[in-house]
């Protein structure tokens, strides 16, 4: 199972319809979107992005795109409930969000916990953030190093680790941002995330799971793919209806050129 059997019947393949955040130098195929990133190319390797945006502020207005697609960035956001949110609040009424998550099987993380889902609702409550030193150690201490840095050694390793926790301990003292995977998912507790946002007196939006796939894509294998189907109430869909001739982008919105972290 691939994008190619996915993308066709869940994405719209007119150029400008929805957003990849995070593509870097690997876009999903089959799609036209607007692409958003906030981190710089590495090693000057070309980096798919048009404008600067993180995953909890995205540079689009309420309603404006038919979806969202992501792979590989849920477990870079150190407040899920918040990047789930700010998808669907720039989704419109029916459309789409399309993500790949890793599943923790499969990747470095495995012998790391599962993260709670309550865990991540009070990330949410807290106001989490990738200046937050809360999943420091989890990551680094919890992570296969084997996987992480095949060719290294156990000393190796143990050098990397702690050079890490200083340098990401002293970003945060600095009030900077850290990019690790701050939550180990699977599938069932993505599931149950929904299900608990869902649950929230006065939701902005419902989340539906209308498909999913293990092993996705099959080429990569270490993911799983969730679709889900955006629901808001009426008066978000009459705003959405009295707003539709403008812009998707905000005025405010910064093409990724002028990024100051490019």
């Amino acid at each position: 199972m691939t994008h190619a059997d996915k993308v066709p019947r869940w994405l719209d393949p007119r150029p400008g319809t929805g957003v990849e955040i995070g593509a870097l130098k690997s876009p999903i195929p089959g799609i036209a979107p607007i692409y958003v990133d906030r981190y710089p190319p590495f090693d000057a390797e070309k980096v798919f992005a048009d404008y600067w945006g993180s995953a909890d502020a995205l540079p689009f207005r309420d309603s404006a795109l038919a979806y969202v697609a992501t792979s590989h960035v849920l477990e870079h956001t150190a407040n899920p409930v918040a990047a789930l949110c700010e998808w669907a609040r720039v989704t419109r009424h029916g459309g789409i969000l399309y993500l790949v998550v890793p599943d923790h099987r499969y990747t470095f993380d495995h012998t790391r916990p599962l993260t709670a889902p309550a865990h991540m609702i009070d990330d949410y409550n807290r106001g989490t953030t990738p200046s937050d030193a809360t999943h420091i150690s989890d990551y680094l201490d919890g992570l296969d190093w084997s996987r992480w840095d095949p060719a290294g050694t156990p000393e190796r390793h143990a050098a990397t680790r702690e050079q890490l926790r200083t340098a990401y301990l002293a970003a945060v003292a600095a009030g900077e941002e850290i990019n690790i995977h701050f939550h180990v998912f699977s599938r069932e507790t993505v599931t149950s995330l929904l299900a608990l946002m869902n649950a929230r007196p006065r939701r902005p939006c419902t989340l539906t799971v209308i498909d999913s796939a293990e092993k996705f894509p099959t080429d990569r294998g270490d993911g799983f793919l969730l679709v889900l189907r955006v629901a808001k109430p009426f008066r978000a869909r009459w705003r959405a209806w009295r707003d539709r001739r403008h812009p998707a982008l905000l005025p405010t919105a910064r093409p990724f050129l002028q990024s100051p972290h490019r």
